[in-house]
């Protein structure tokens, strides 16, 4: 389990939570067109929501990119209410289910 490093979280329309290890590289198989519909809400262990923002525009020879941008202040609120909405939490190294992460969630935020 981590203990440093900040978690990051990927919730969709399914109830399904996925982790990720940085807000600096978000999983590649999301697509831009998902981004710019807001389909995905995004957070980190320490409660900071984060918006994916397109930063380059697709072209007729180049793809499209985005990045993920921080979203108001932090609040452990905001992770625990994307553990509470999931039902299932993604195979990953981490973590090996919901109530671990909401433990190491709710620590970080006491720690």
């Amino acid at each position: 389990m981590l203990c440093e490093q900040i978690m990051m979280m990927i919730f969709g329309d399914d109830p399904v939570i996925q982790l990720f290890e940085s807000a600096d590289a978000p999983p590649n198989w999301i697509e831009v067109v998902d981004v710019e519909n807001g389909e995905y809400q995004f957070c980190d262990d320490r409660g900071q929501r984060y918006v994916g923002e397109i930063t380059r525009p697709s072209g007729v020879f180049r793809s499209a990119e985005w990045k993920l941008m921080p979203q108001g202040a932090p609040d452990i609120k905001n992770a625990l209410d994307l553990i509470d909405k999931a039902k299932v939490l993604e195979p990953n190294p981490w973590f090996k289910d919901l109530e671990s992460l909401r433990t190491h969630t709710t620590n970080r935020a006491h720690g």
